[in-house]
């Protein structure tokens, strides 16, 4: 009897220990999905309002969801851009730094895939209201181009014809805004990539040297949940409140 009663004494103190533990976990999921991190490759802190695609649901936020691909690459999803390889995450600043995935390392041949355009909570700005990128502009020109504003990305991307009829061009890149009068005559600008701001500063002479900073990548800066304007319809918007376009009169 006395061997039966420790026997079940033990069920009972196991049965115990499994409902605290079970009561711990429902009371975890019940957080505000703050206290979630996560890890994929080199990025072994991703928490809130981070989070990984197979998280599980009260962790993070939806709209910054990663994806993890072969415990190696974190990917974000920037609509209607595309995906992009993320390369750090910075909480303090609250930005991101990513690359395109079109970029080859050992590769100046190789060329951004994604058109950069954003949408919330993603910006081009930091928390000051600083640009923390800068476009790189390439351009293809149906003649030889002189200019120190331009540079010729031969011979990574050097653009031949096709057959004898068709024309040769010519192929440059421009770091910095393009302004009125900075697009030669016979020159069209093909397609547009970002690189970090400071990064590129330096390296205008030769295109191996922009292509390394494209393949460091771009950064952006980030708005939390809180932070996000909301859509106000054709309203004026200011300080994450919408303003109608007049006031009517009583």
């Amino acid at each position: 009897m006395g061997s039966r009663f420790l026997a079940l004494s033990g069920w009972v103190l196991i049965v115990a220990f499994l409902v605290v533990g079970l009561s711990g976990e429902t009371c975890n999921a019940k957080d505000d999905g703050t206290k979630c991190t996560s890890s994929c490759g080199n990025i072994h802190n991703i928490s809130y309002p981070f989070r990984l695609k197979h998280d599980p649901k009260h962790c993070g936020n939806v709209m910054y969801t990663l994806s993890c691909e072969n415990n190696i690459t974190l990917v974000v999803d920037l609509p209607p851009s595309g995906k992009y390889y993320v390369q750090a995450i910075n909480y303090d600043n609250q930005t991101i730094r990513v690359v395109d995935p079109g970029i080859q390392k050992n590769n100046c041949s190789s060329m951004p895939q994604n058109p950069p355009f954003l949408i919330a909570p993603y910006s081009a700005y930091n928390r000051s209201g600083y640009l923390l990128s800068t476009p790189v502009f390439y351009i293809k020109c149906s003649n030889p181009v002189n200019s120190s504003l331009y540079v010729d990305t031969a011979p990574c991307l050097n653009i031949n014809a096709s057959s004898l009829v068709q024309q040769k061009t010519y192929s440059y890149v421009k770091v910095g805004v393009m302004e009125v009068g900075d697009l030669n005559e016979g020159c069209s600008a093909e397609w547009v990539a970002l690189v970090l701001f400071n990064y590129s500063k330096g390296y205008n002479t030769f295109y191996e040297s922009i292509h390394s900073a494209l393949m460091y990548g771009f950064e952006l800066g980030v708005y939390w949940p809180d932070e996000i304007p909301p859509i106000c319809q054709g309203q004026w918007s200011s300080n994450l409140k919408c303003f109608p376009h007049t006031i009517p009169v009583h």
